[in-house]
């Protein structure tokens, strides 16, 4: 008999909605609707979550109409669901308008970061947005203040959400759009609780560890970018979608499983008894 672990934690994330006061990007993709798709396919998978990220660039030019069309598609899920949700700032957002207008606070520009904790877990989203720049960087300030954070141990650990991804890049295009001081931010992260980080940003999904510790990163609900050859440029395209559950375990490991925005066709659909003729006996 084997033992699988326990998923104490599941955090659904999803990235990138650029939601416009227009409601379309590139003339033609209904952001509010790419976005929609993207939360029902989490809820629909029947998986159970604890918490919601998003890790920025919400809207696609900091309007106020876009900031309250994406509180109002993720209240249509978050109503019913329960789930609370943790904002990350990305490059296209803009901070006043996005905490007046989506966190319910006060407008500021001060970076916007957040700690939210959930039946022991905690979820740092850290602002990587540089006012008027598209690449990412983090100030002193939000360093000390990280560490600080960082300081006492969380009972189930830390995951760190962020815009701007700490990995190395395929679309060589996008390396110089990428997140600045990655150094200093390794090392504040050396030797704490952090268990996964969680960025956006490419629009594409990828991996990678940083400082030892695992990144993963969601594509755009609105849109992706095709992978292409060194120095080929970004090929911006209308679908392969997708959210993602980081799911973390009693035994220390943590899971990435990318789930499909998209429509699909079911091919089969079997039920669980018949595995249960197959292979070993599982311990759970």
């Amino acid at each position: 008999m084997t033992r699988e672990p326990i998923a104490t934690h599941r955090v659904a994330h999803v990235s990138d909605s650029h939601f416009t006061s227009s409601g379309l990007m590139h003339g033609r993709v209904r952001v509010a609707a790419t976005y929609a798709a993207a939360l029902a396919a989490l809820e629909g998978s029947g998986i159970p979550i604890d918490v919601l990220v998003h890790t920025g660039d919400i809207a696609d030019a900091g309007e106020a109409e876009a900031y309250r069309a994406a509180a109002a598609a993720t209240r249509e899920t978050t109503d019913r669901t329960g789930w609370p949700v943790v904002w990350a700032a990305g490059n296209h957002d803009v901070r006043p308008a996005m905490a007046e207008h989506l966190l319910g606070e006060q407008a500021t520009d001060a970076p916007l970061d957040r700690v939210t904790e959930v039946r022991g877990l905690r979820v740092v989203a850290l602002d990587t947005s540089i006012p008027g720049r598209v690449e990412g960087g983090i100030d002193d300030e939000q360093i000390e203040r990280l560490r600080s954070v960082l300081a006492e141990p969380a009972e189930h650990g830390t995951v760190l959400a962020l815009h701007h991804p700490p990995v190395p890049v395929e679309v060589t295009a996008m390396a110089r759009l990428h997140l600045t001081g990655q150094d200093r931010l390794a090392a504040a992260l050396a030797g704490t609780d952090v268990r996964a980080v969680l960025g956006g940003h490419l629009h594409y999904a990828t991996s990678s560890l940083f400082a030892g510790i695992p990144v993963h990163v969601a594509p755009s609900t609105a849109y992706t970018i095709r992978l292409t050859r060194p120095e080929g440029g970004v090929i911006a395209v209308d679908g392969a979608r997708a959210a993602g559950i980081l799911s973390l375990y009693d035994d220390g490991r943590v899971g990435y499983s990318p789930v499909a925005a998209d429509g699909q066709e079911v091919l089969d659909s079997t039920p669980e008894e018949v595995f249960r003729t197959m292979g070993v006996d599982v311990e759970r």
